[in-house]
């Protein structure tokens, strides 16, 4: 069983900036197979990665431009969590 863990506000760019969700979004465009045991450990990572699996399957652009996120894919994002089709 897992342990409640402390939660905190994040915004939508920082939640798109964290590495689980970078792989996730890579993993979710590329096809491959979900990791079930991924970030097992840290359940904040488990989450951004699952979201970025989601997004990477359902957005068909790039996450970021040169350095930054790429702003359609936060309002795609965005968008995502309004209709709660990411949560």
């Amino acid at each position: 069983m897992i342990k409640q863990v402390k939660t905190k506000n994040a915004g939508i760019l920082g939640i798109m900036r964290s590495a689980a969700f970078v792989t996730g979004f890579k993993e979710g465009q590329t096809g491959k197979h979900l990791r079930y045991d991924a970030y097992q450990y840290d359940i904040n990572s488990q989450w951004d990665y699952e979201r970025g699996r989601l997004l990477g399957l359902m957005f068909d652009g790039p996450l970021k431009v040169g350095k930054a996120v790429n702003r359609g894919a936060a309002l795609y994002l965005a968008l995502a969590f309004r209709q709660k089709e990411i949560l």
